[in-house]
C-alpha cells in the first residue's frame, strides 16, 4: 500500500516550487551579455564567436526559464492539490464518523 503524503512532504513541494520561481526570476533578470563585454574582445573574429555563444546561451536561457516556470507551477499546484485533497478526506471521514455515532 502507497504512502500518503505527509504535510511536511507537501512542504517540501511548496517550497520546491517557490525556489523554482525564485531560479525563472533571476534568469529574467540577466543582462545580455554581449551588451557588457562584446566590445571588450579587440579581435573581430573573437567578437562575432561571442556573439555566437550569445545568441545560442540566449536562445537555451529562454528554454530553461520556460521549463523552470513550468515545473515551479506544477509543484506549486501539485501542493495545493494534495493539500484540498488532504483536508477534503479527512472531513468526510469526519463526517463518515459523526454520522455512524448517531445511528448507533
Amino acid at each position: 500500500m502507497a504512502d500518503r503524503a505527509r504535510i511536511d512532504d507537501l512542504e517540501v513541494i511548496r517550497e520546491m516550487g517557490k525556489g523554482l520561481g525564485k531560479i525563472h526570476k533571476s534568469f529574467e533578470g540577466l543582462p545580455d551579455i554581449v551588451d557588457e563585454y562584446g566590445e571588450d574582445f579587440g579581435h573581430e573574429g573573437l567578437s562575432e564567436k561571442f556573439e555566437d555563444f550569445e545568441s545560442n546561451w540566449n536562445l537555451n536561457r529562454e528554454r530553461l526559464q520556460e521549463e523552470i516556470k513550468f515545473l515551479s507551477e506544477y509543484a506549486l499546484a501539485a501542493a495545493k492539490v494534495y493539500s484540498e485533497l488532504d483536508h477534503a478526506l479527512a472531513n468526510a471521514l469526519r463526517d463518515a464518523q459523526s454520522s455512524t455515532k448517531k445511528d448507533k
